[in-house]
């Protein structure tokens, strides 16, 4: 086997475990579907513009072959040189274009997983993924440094939720209480409204910007 079959057999971009236990895999579904569909569209513009540059490519060879008919001295062997260069990076973009491949096909494995989400379902379920998200790394910072930084803790703050210490130094959580319904018309906050409440205020506002 040679240095290029060998390479073939080798992913030199996400393995197939590195996408399923580490890119992909989110605390909620909503949010492992998001990322899916985003390194779906990534890889997938990622071979169009491969597409598009082994047609320039073949172009350039095919324009340089036509040359060569007449070049004569210097301008030759630079033909030769452009056609040699050029076909040397086509072959070279099969192994990123077979890894590319690959990885797509476990995205769209994945994404047959998972049920199809609206933009209304993704953010129902953002208060729930911020919430785990945000203790987990609360917890992560209790082993490592028996603390929590105050960064983590705002952010908690921030979605409805105080870290205190009880009276033998252990951290509890509570959750503050929700706030009923917008707050005088849109006047101050709007991140604890019900998300009907948030995309009725959101259309209001984009309608008074294009009027």
């Amino acid at each position: 086997m040679d240095i290029k079959q060998k390479m073939r057999q080798v992913p030199f971009g996400n393995s197939a475990f590195q996408i399923m236990k580490f890119t992909t895999n989110h605390d909620t579904p909503e949010r492992s579907y998001r990322n899916i569909l985003i390194q779906l569209d990534s890889k997938m513009n990622a071979m169009a513009e491969c597409k598009f540059r082994r047609q320039r490519r073949e172009i350039d060879i095919a324009e340089n072959e036509e040359k060569m008919k007449t070049a004569t001295s210097h301008e030759l062997e630079r033909c030769k040189v452009n056609i040699e260069e050029a076909q040397y990076y086509l072959d070279k973009e099969i192994k990123l274009i077979e890894d590319c491949m690959i990885e797509i096909k476990v995205y769209e494995k994945l994404l047959e997983g998972l049920p199809s989400y609206s933009r209304e379902d993704f953010e129902n379920g953002e208060g729930e993924y911020w919430k785990t998200r945000l203790i987990k790394n609360a917890q992560r910072e209790i082993v490592s440094n028996n603390s929590i930084s105050a960064g983590v803790l705002e952010a908690l703050n921030q979605i409805g939720c105080t870290v205190k210490r009880d009276d033998k130094g252990q951290f509890k959580l509570f959750e503050n209480s929700p706030v009923d319904a917008i707050e005088e018309k849109h006047k101050t906050s709007l991140q604890d409204a019900p998300i009907e409440e948030i995309y009725k205020y959101n259309d209001d506002v984009i309608k008074g910007i294009i009027k």
